[in-house]
């Protein structure tokens, strides 16, 4: 399941969402609003560029909850740097080393697609997101889109 089947589910079920910190509160609640995943990761904890790829399978991950680390299967969809995978099923289960904290100064958010016919949810969210965590948290943003067609970009911090 990604992040927002999870999310959805937990809602469904009546269970309360709890408050996590300020920033990943607004993207669980844009994630609850536009039902599309939402995620995000402490830039400074990045070694060297993050790469949205298959897995080898042999990767580092430690998830919340846990101190042992749980590799990716080969091929599973992670989100990963030098020195490991930063996050599995795409944005769906984060690693310790690189979440979100009350202490992040630069962050990676991002909110996938793969619904084509969604995409003017998709920019509305992208717009949302940015706009609610500048105002309530202050800050400048980047909005870039990846696909097919524009595989990279460069943030500089």
């Amino acid at each position: 399941r990604s992040s927002i089947e999870a999310l959805l589910k937990r809602v469904d079920k009546g269970n309360h969402i709890g408050t996590i910190n300020p920033l990943v509160d607004i993207y669980n609640s844009i994630s609850l609003t536009y039902a599309l995943p939402c995620g995000g990761e402490d830039m400074d904890k990045f070694a060297g560029d993050i790469r949205l790829t298959k897995a080898v399978g042999d990767e580092s991950f430690i998830t919340l909850g846990t101190d042992e680390s749980a590799p990716p299967y080969e091929g599973e969809i992670v989100y990963k740097d030098n020195e490991g995978a930063i996050c599995r099923c795409f944005n769906w289960r984060e690693s310790v080393r690189t979440m979100l904290t009350e202490n992040t100064k630069n962050a990676f958010l991002c909110i996938e697609l793969v619904d084509e016919g969604r995409l003017k949810d998709f920019e509305d969210a992208l717009k949302y997101l940015s706009k609610t965590v500048q105002d309530n948290l202050g800050g400048t943003y980047k909005i870039s889109i990846l696909d097919i067609n524009n595989k990279e970009v460069s943030i500089n911090l």
